[in-house]
């Protein structure tokens, strides 16, 4: 697959990429409504001396007490932190209490102490961090009280035991043993004395350095959260249509048709939609320059390239109903008409005719039917005059239309009847080109059967829309049936004509000046010089022209009934047949 084919699938179904957006769009919403808001706080404690010492060697003087860190997230401290904050017990737990020591592991390498909390509002998450800060700090208070108590006790216990050698000293001078037992208990004594100078000047475990901050939004932001779910539906929905388009099986454009049906492409019809718009099914009646007018007119020349011997008879086919044949068919006959030919354009679809969808009720009535059934009745074929007489003729200059008629019971066996080949001869002899709108050939035969006398029949097919195994299927059981295809056109067709070509279609802004300006000119012209003027004009009032017999004009019965529908024979089988539309 090119780029521009990638970029021509993304283009295509943009609808299921803007779908995949907008899903990924919701799930973010939803995720972002379920989610519950986190703010985290923190607050910077600066630690003591003395608690930096007791926290590596768990004691102060001979004191056992915890300093470690991990303390913090105990229930001791949790449930303290909880009732400072105005909380029930253990809701605390919930807060996500955390701390980071600036250096090393414990509270003896470190200088600052970090502690977190978190909240559903920044408030709550600062509350709750400064409450947790305090109740860390009462809780080394404690620890600290209780070194001092410890330490007091030592320092009584050392002074009653000196006053006792002091006694034993007094009363023996020379009592070694006591003198050295008064030593070991003054040193005693003096250790515990300097612990406790030591946790009187040692000031509080804590200080606070910078205070609890306001909580910081730490979840999933909205910013974040739809950015990544546009960023994540666009690549899921591109990557979506390019695997869709990789096995979709419809047709893409006239370039692949002859790899897959070794049948010569014929050309591309553009898709207009300002012609749908409108309702104008009959674009090659009109003087507007568009690319499906020039596609029309290419699509003519190429067959005339192909079929150059005159008196030629063609059909019109496509694989599913709605790929466009009868609006080909139709306009192509119009185009060819146009250059001065004689045209006949034969209903053959006698299951669902729709001639009158462009050209009215000339199209209605009966025809092909009709001239089938009484040769069937009659057992021979019908004459040229009495064909002649089926032929109605159109406001278009050349151009005649015999319509399918009646819809028959058994459609297919009238038209493996020989006097349709005959109803084709005839025709071939009235005009210089009969063409043949007949019914899809992917499921009926009725287009073989027509095909077979005529000189070849042209397949159309719609991008975007014909599925390539039914296609090659339709080319292979037309020629099965030892029908020449001429080739295949490939209708609805998106390519874009260059800009440089928008003054040759009329689309540039001084073309369209241009228009105006002989618009004006012939308003402001005499009725007989408009005339003049609009001679090759399709919608000019004249005289229709009916197709005869060779035989016919050469005794010149034409002169007074020209443009007149002569009366059906009372032997034949007169009824309208019904007709459903098949756009473009």
């Amino acid at each position: 697959m090119t780029f521009r084919q990638a970029l021509s699938a993304i283009w295509q179904r943009r609808i299921l990429i803007i779908a995949v957006i907008v899903l990924a769009v919701a799930v973010a919403a939803v995720f972002l409504a379920r989610q519950t808001p986190v703010y985290v706080s923190s607050i910077t404690l600066r630690t003591s001396s003395l608690a930096a010492s007791a926290s590596a060697s768990g004691q102060i003087g001979t004191a056992n007490v915890d300093f470690d860190p991990g303390s913090i997230s105990s229930p001791e401290v949790l449930d303290a932190a909880a009732k400072a904050a105005g909380e029930p017990a253990g809701s605390a737990d919930s807060w996500a209490v955390g701390f980071s020591l600036n250096q090393g592991s414990n509270l003896s390498q470190a200088k600052t102490i970090t502690i977190t909390a978190s909240g559903s509002t920044a408030q709550e998450a600062q509350k709750h961090a400064a409450a947790v800060a305090t109740a860390y700090n009462s809780y080394l208070k404690d620890q600290t009280a209780k070194a001092k108590t410890a330490a007091e006790a030592q320092v009584a216990k050392w002074t009653t035991t000196a006053e006792a050698y002091q006694a034993q000293v007094n009363a023996s001078p020379n009592n070694s043993i006591a003198q050295s037992n008064l030593a070991n208990a003054i040193a005693s004594l003096s250790s515990a004395n300097g612990v406790v100078d030591k946790i009187n000047n040692a000031g509080p475990p804590l200080t606070v350095t910078s205070a609890a901050t306001i909580g910081a939004f730490k979840g999933t932001s909205p910013l974040v959260a739809f950015g990544a779910a546009l960023a994540a539906g666009l690549v899921a929905g591109i990557g979506i249509a390019l695997i869709w388009d990789a096995f979709d099986d419809r047709l893409r454009g006239e370039e692949e048709i002859e790899e897959l049906t070794e049948v010569p492409p014929l050309g591309e019809l553009s898709l207009d939609r300002r012609m749908q718009r409108k309702g104008d099914w009959l674009p090659a009646a009109g003087r507007k320059r568009t690319a499906l007018n020039e596609g029309l007119r290419a699509l003519r020349t190429t067959l005339q390239v192909l079929l150059p011997t005159g008196n030629d008879v063609v059909v019109f086919t496509s694989v599913e109903p709605g790929d466009g044949k009868t609006f080909i068919s139709s306009n192509l006959a119009l185009a060819w008409a146009r250059t001065g030919k004689r045209v006949v354009l034969v209903g053959g679809d006698l299951r669902n005719p729709s001639l009158d969808l462009y050209f009215g009720e000339v199209a209605t009535g009966p025809g092909l039917t009709e001239l089938l059934q009484s040769a069937a009745t009659r057992g021979s074929s019908p004459t040229a005059e009495t064909i002649a007489r089926r032929l109605q003729p159109t406001k278009f200059r050349g151009l005649s239309v015999l319509p399918a008629g009646s819809e028959p019971w058994d459609p297919a066996d009238l038209l493996a009847m020989q006097a349709l080949g005959d109803i084709i001869a005839s025709l071939r002899h009235m005009c210089d080109i009969v063409v043949i709108d007949s019914p899809p050939s992917f499921a009926l035969v009725d287009a073989s059967l027509l095909a077979a006398h005529a000189d070849g029949a042209v397949v159309v097919a719609s991008v975007g829309r014909t599925r390539r195994k039914r296609l090659v299927e339709t080319v292979h059981a037309l020629g099965g049936n030892g029908i020449t295809v001429l080739g295949i056109v490939a209708n609805r067709s998106r390519r874009r004509i260059p800009k440089s070509y928008s003054a040759y279609y009329g689309t540039s802004s001084s073309t369209r000046r241009r228009s105006v300006q002989l618009k004006r000119r012939d308003e402001a012209r005499p009725a007989a010089e408009t005339d003049e003027a609009n001679e090759f004009d399709d919608y000019a009032s004249r005289e229709p022209e009916v197709p005869v017999p060779d035989a016919a004009r050469n005794a010149g019965k034409t002169g007074q009934d020209r443009g007149k529908a002569p009366a059906h024979p009372a032997d034949d089988v007169s009824s309208s047949g019904s007709a459903e539309d098949e756009k473009v």
